[in-house]
């Protein structure tokens, strides 16, 4: 999959799919708890992420980070740069900016966004997140924070769609050490889960339309 940012942009201008497409790699239970949660909208703490598409040998790439160990809720997992909303930050698409410079060291004047994908509530955390869609015109030289990324990740668009990437498994939640049966992607010898999937699904039927 080899789109221009022109053809990239008219997908985004398209009605989005939302929830629906979200919930095709929901862990168990979390369509409940999005329903519960929203009750819990006022009260949710606002946070940003990127998806950062670049183009290179022909194929459209978004870059993921493997969050540092440590004992916060999302430990260790695969994950958009990105982060809470500060009262420093203009509004939300600087937050998503500001959070992947500090992260991945990506200056903001190279990234032109293209669009936004639908907020998705994280009940554990209590983060609602906003999620924009950002493009560079060449791969990025990337600086680590490495009190927060263990490392970076690059994957083909085109990848996701190939057969046999999506199973399904326990995972333990680092909020709480519960286990929950949630469906993952599988590719390059890494698995994503939870609301980094939920957000890579809508997006990919976003860019498939």
């Amino acid at each position: 999959m080899m789109l221009s940012i022109d053809e990239l942009k008219l997908k985004f201008q398209q009605p989005l799919p939302g929830t629906t497409s979200q919930l095709k790699m929901a862990p168990e239970h979390r369509a409940f708890e999005l329903l519960e949660g929203d009750k819990m909208l006022s009260f949710a703490k606002q946070s940003a992420v990127m998806i950062l598409l670049f183009p290179e040998n022909g194929q459209l790439k978004t870059v993921f980070i493997k969050r540092s160990e440590s004992d916060g809720f999302h430990s260790g997992q695969i994950a958009f740069p990105g982060g809470q909303f500060e009262k420093t930050d203009k509004n939300f698409q600087a937050t998503a900016l500001r959070e992947t410079f500090e992260e991945i060291g990506v200056e903001p004047t190279k990234i032109e966004i293209i669009g936004q994908l639908t907020d998705l509530y994280i009940p554990p955390s209590n983060f609602l997140v906003k999620v924009f869609v950002g493009y560079c015109s060449e791969k990025s030289d990337y600086t680590l924070d490495k009190n927060e990324v263990q490392s970076i990740i690059e994957i083909n668009i085109e990848d996701f769609y190939r057969e046999n990437v999506i199973f399904e498994k326990e995972f333990v939640s680092s909020a709480k050490n519960i286990k929950r049966l949630a469906p993952y992607f599988s590719l390059n010898n890494i698995e994503i889960w939870g609301a980094t999937a939920m957000i890579v699904s809508e997006l990919l039927d976003v860019l498939h339309n």
